[in-house]
């Protein structure tokens, strides 16, 4: 018969192991009819119709009937109403309710974003691989190539999609320069001030031999084809070209990255040409969490940390855990609560409520580990052609280039 694994049972309901094993043990001494399995000595919940009802119900009238004295009413920080609008609370909440999640784009927004380039500068420093560094490293390495494939055109524009502090493409940008072949470069960010920070030094590397354009842009939603139209059907759309840039693996982080493979692919022309890099999946990799300005801290670093505190969730209230997840491939930092917390949202038409368990957990960062075979499948599964692809000599970066699969 199927069993539950405790920690699976725990993570679907949002209770705690300790909740698990109580659950287990009234079993036994009779106080609940739950069917179980023995499995190597051990007693699991076994995967039936009737014990999911019954522990659906036992959640149900755990939360209905909790003392209210151990539930911690928190209201969000004046600053979380001011810093988002309606449409992105909602979805904040609903990600809170459905999968006890913060999406990682609204970090980025305000003191998120300098927190993220503070993070970002201290990486471009560091002489052991990152993600950055390895990035700018891959780049230069398949300059030649990427010469010999766009040397027919006279212009190049500039797609960099999760653009950051621009950071990782300077080089690519002042090499097109040096060739007399700069074109546009247009940021696309959801922070209106991670945007702000590319354009100080995008203004500051290149002054007015780069002009910058940007938009706001969710890379899971929102096409940027209406940016590329005025040059593709004018006089001199047989010399430009358009490359799209997607580095630093920002979609490593999204719950369903072949969404925005999907907007890329829709948003571009038959001719563009498509660079993607990401951190591969390594033993080394899984065990690789270093998120801080200052590596010694052990609490929730900063870049992550922003909405948490903007939720009013106090550090008192949950145990940062980090971890990989075999089962979904997938490294992971999850706050675990050590309160039960009700957070309490303002909407125009009302409130709503937003019940968390103690020993519940609320995922703040996700990693896809995938390997070079992986990247490879994804992107051609999202009817782009591979071109090349290149690795760092220690295994653990790749870059692929790409372009749009004709029929």
């Amino acid at each position: 018969m199927l069993y539950f694994k405790h920690s699976a049972l725990a993570k679907q309901y949002h209770v705690s192991l300790r909740t698990v094993h109580n659950w287990i043990d009234e079993t036994k001494q009779g106080k609940l009819d739950l069917t179980l399995v023995d499995a190597g000595g051990k007693l699991y919940v076994a995967n039936t119709a009737k014990n999911i009802s019954l522990l659906t119900s036992l959640v149900e009238n755990r939360r209905k009937y909790r003392n209210t004295k151990a539930v911690k009413n928190i209201y969000p920080k004046p600053e979380f109403y001011d810093l988002y609008s309606e449409a992105q609370i909602y979805d904040i909440v609903t990600n809170l309710e459905i999968h006890h999640e913060i999406p990682r784009q609204y970090s980025y927004m305000d003191q998120g974003a300098e927190h993220w380039d503070t993070y970002a500068i201290r990486l471009a420093t560091e002489r052991t691989a990152n993600i950055l560094n390895s990035t700018v490293k891959l780049l230069s390495i398949s300059q030649h190539y990427l010469d010999e494939l766009l040397a027919k055109y006279k212009k190049i524009n500039i797609i960099d999609i999760g653009a950051g502090n621009a950071y990782p493409v300077r080089g690519f940008l002042d090499h097109l320069i040096k060739q007399n072949k700069m074109g546009r470069y247009i940021a696309l960010d959801v922070s209106p001030d991670m945007l702000g920070i590319a354009k100080r030094n995008i203004h500051e590397w290149f002054g007015d031999a780069v002009k910058f354009e940007s938009r706001i842009c969710d890379i899971n939603y929102d096409r940027f084809s209406d940016l590329l139209i005025q040059e593709y059907a004018n006089e001199n759309a047989r010399d430009t070209v358009n490359v799209t840039l997607l580095l630093g693996g920002t979609l490593s982080n999204m719950r369903h990255p072949d969404g925005a493979f999907r907007v890329i692919h829709d948003s571009m022309g038959i001719n563009d040409i498509f660079i993607y890099t990401y951190k591969l999946d390594t033993q080394t990799t899984r065990n690789y969490f270093d998120f801080s300005t200052d590596p010694s801290q052990i609490r929730l670093a900063d870049i992550h940390r922003f909405v948490v505190d903007l939720l009013n969730i106090d550090e008192s209230y949950y145990t940062v855990e980090l971890g990989y997840d075999p089962r979904l491939q997938q490294r992971t930092e999850h706050l675990r609560l050590n309160v039960s917390l009700k957070l309490i949202f303002k909407f125009k038409a009302g409130i709503r409520e937003v019940e968390l368990n103690k020993g519940s957990s609320i995922l703040t960062w996700r990693s896809h580990q995938q390997t070079a075979a992986d990247i490879h499948r994804q992107i051609e599964r999202n009817d782009f052609y591979i071109l090349n692809s290149t690795q760092t000599d220690d295994c653990e970066y790749i870059l692929s280039v790409a372009k749009v699969k004709s029929d």
